[in-house]
């Protein structure tokens, strides 16, 4: 009897000649069938979050087909992050780049150090001055009158400015040896959290060949490449950087093809001195902080450029600014200044997914508290989330959520079940880190999530909050919208106190 052989899932099928026809053709199917449906189970999504890196969060999202190598790969990546944190750190006495700025010059100096300080000299250039590392004594001296809160010498910061701009480190590759120059210390703060996300991003990319999708976010600056199953990119809201309205989003952003997203958060970031507030952003050819107030959101290829360009631009006018983000390669951007009004360099519209409107008409206001929680372990930022239902319990509009990924979001048990379950898009990407203590304001324009204003009536508030290693409390405010009125809370536990006011 003549017979075939042929092999399925690792089983052998012995197949009589004459049935040929009528088998060759299901094994066909069989062939065809089983890896589509296998590559449909494989793929897998893997979520880790850490506190405490570079200062801030690391939240990393990988969508591939092993779960084991993704979690080496990301445990491996956060000793890379910490590697070079260790060279370019200004807050570590035993950083590298704080040794070079006590004995001036180095021999056997790491490659990254000396690429580093070559992007520096090289972005100096491009941003046209408005960029430095060469910052570190303005720096210090800044430092020192928050201290003592006296101001600093205005004329000696000029002076300073000016000496440190004329001059640049000397670099010998042969030796690996560098040399610093009177008066100038380097402080690599505003580009060494791009090049670390580069760094890793890349470092991550290699080691893990067959995932479909990387999300690197570190406090809000992110890298994201290819894309979540089912989608055709990432979707990413971007906060507005003036304000500290947890929900006052600008846009929502598409990106799918490795784009870094940064936003330079401008209200946040100040220094307290004689009851003024002072910037943080120094203009390096005066060493005095910025006067205007202007926020900045950067796409860019890489994010080192992403992260150079938020500062750079938050000291142009905001024509000046448009005109160089349309003009530097591979960079977007879009700038929005302190009477709310908008710029966008030439190629911006092709990341939009959804353009959102100003909540000029906003309907109900909510101002909340994160309290201080005391803790018998490091304290963690809460996750929050704040969202409305009407009087079937339907969710009808989520107004906040606070912690960007899947596993940390469903520690709000009550949101996951309502709202995070059926809508995971809403936690592809949020261009914000979870906020600190204190207290915040959101605005709500009345209409669900589709745009569609909803109708007057009776609706629930719905906060909910939760903590790593700490607590987790849930509380409702029902109110009826189009009635003017004002309602409050006292809060409890992770939810401090809660005023509603509907217009």
């Amino acid at each position: 009897m003549n017979v075939m052989f042929y092999g399925i899932l690792n089983r052998t099928v012995l197949i009589q000649k004459p049935l040929m026809p009528r088998f060759f053709f299901a094994l066909l199917y069989l062939f065809w069938l089983v890896p589509s449906v296998s590559q449909a189970q494989e793929t897998q999504r893997f979520e880790q979050h850490y506190e405490g890196v570079l200062g801030t969060t690391l939240d990393l999202t990988f969508y591939g087909p092993d779960s084991s190598e993704m979690e080496a790969a990301a445990n491996a990546a956060l000793v890379e992050i910490t590697r070079l944190d260790a060279i370019f750190s200004s807050k570590r006495s035993d950083s590298e780049v704080n040794r070079l700025n006590r004995e001036r010059v180095i021999n056997g100096a790491s490659t990254e150090l000396l690429d580093i300080i070559e992007l520096c000299a090289r972005w100096e250039n491009l941003a046209q001055g408005r960029f430095s590392c060469k910052l570190g004594r303005i720096i210090t001296a800044w430092d020192k009158a928050e201290q003592t809160q006296v101001l600093p010498d205005r004329v000696q910061l000029q002076t300073l400015a000016t000496a440190s701009a004329a001059v640049q480190p000397t670099l010998y590759r042969g030796s690996r040896t560098i040399t610093l120059p009177e008066p100038v210390e380097l402080d690599l703060s505003g580009i060494a959290a791009g090049y670390i996300l580069d760094r890793t991003f890349n470092f991550l990319h290699a080691r893990l060949p067959d995932v479909t999708g990387i999300k690197l976010d570190s406090g809000g600056d992110a890298i994201y490449w290819g894309h979540p199953p089912l989608s055709e990119g990432w979707r990413v809201d971007i906060a507005n950087p003036l304000t500290t309205q947890g929900n006052d989003t600008l846009a929502t952003l598409s990106t799918h093809n490795g784009r870094a997203i940064m936003n330079n958060r401008h209200v946040n970031r100040f220094r307290s001195i004689g009851g003024q507030q002072y910037s943080h952003i120094l203009v390096p050819g005066t060493g005095w902080p910025v006067a205007g107030n202007i926020g900045v959101i950067t796409v860019a290829k890489s994010a080192v450029t992403a992260d150079v360009a938020t500062t750079a631009m938050t000291m142009q006018t905001t024509k000046d600014a448009t005109l160089w983000a349309s003009t530097t390669p591979d960079l977007d951007a879009l700038i929005i200044d302190s009477a709310g009004n908008h710029a966008v360099s030439n190629d911006w519209a092709t990341f939009i997914a959804e353009a959102i409107e100003a909540e000029t008409g906003s309907v109900l206001a909510l101002n909340y508290t994160l309290p201080i929680v005391q803790s018998q372990t490091p304290y963690s930022r809460p996750y929050v989330a704040i969202w409305v239902t009407d009087v079937n319990a339907k969710p009808r509009k989520n107004l906040l959520l606070l912690g960007k990924d899947q596993r940390w979001a469903r520690e709000n048990t009550r949101w996951w079940r309502q709202v995070g379950r059926a809508r995971p898009e809403l936690i592809d990407g949020i261009a914000r880190p979870t906020r600190a203590p204190g207290e915040y304001r959101l605005t709500w324009d009345g209409h669900d999530e589709d745009g569609k204003p909803l109708p007057t009536g009776n609706y629930t508030l719905h906060v909910e909050a939760a903590r790593q290693d700490g607590g987790h409390n849930y509380q409702t405010l029902p109110f009826t919208l189009g009635t003017a009125q004002t309602l409050e809370l006292p809060g409890e536990g992770e939810i401090g106190r809660l005023v509603l006011e509907i217009k």
